[in-house]
């Protein structure tokens, strides 16, 4: 991974190039929540850290999935499971919401009480594809912006 990315993440993870982490970050989730919660942090703030270094506030999950975290011609399988979990948690924010909000308070909140519960549809694997705004660059008010 010779790229702008590669050499910011290395600066950020002195152990990226060692194989043996490399094999358990990259590796698929299992079990139970606390079993890879430590990996799903490390990834949502790689990504997060990522983003904000090439001054992305926008996305696009194909990148991220295929070309950001690529290492030796792998990437990793949690990825899916992180984007969605980042979503679901409000760390990401689908195109599609900023067009179509929840129009009552109520509707808001029975989608974060059925997403905490862990109900969800099949229709929100595909609100983590395509384009995801990262709520937090959002919200990080840069020196020069009025905030009126």
């Amino acid at each position: 991974m010779d790229s702008p990315v590669g050499d910011f993440i290395r600066t950020q993870i002195p152990d990226w190039d060692d194989d043996v982490i490399a094999t358990a970050r990259f590796k698929a989730f299992s079990g139970q929540r606390s079993d890879w919660e430590a990996r799903f942090q490390f990834w949502r703030d790689l990504i997060i850290k990522v983003a904000e270094h090439l001054g992305c506030i926008i996305i696009d999950t194909e990148e991220v999935k295929n070309k950001w975290f690529v290492r030796g011609g792998l990437t990793p399988l949690c990825l899916n499971d992180v984007l969605l979990d980042m979503y679901r948690c409000g760390d990401l924010l689908n195109m599609t919401d900023l067009a179509h909000p929840p129009t009552s308070h109520f509707q808001w909140l029975f989608k974060q009480v059925a997403s905490f519960m862990g109900i969800s549809t099949p229709p929100i694997q595909d609100m983590v594809e395509g384009k995801l705004i990262v709520v937090s660059l959002v919200q990080v008010k840069k020196p020069g912006i009025n905030s009126k």
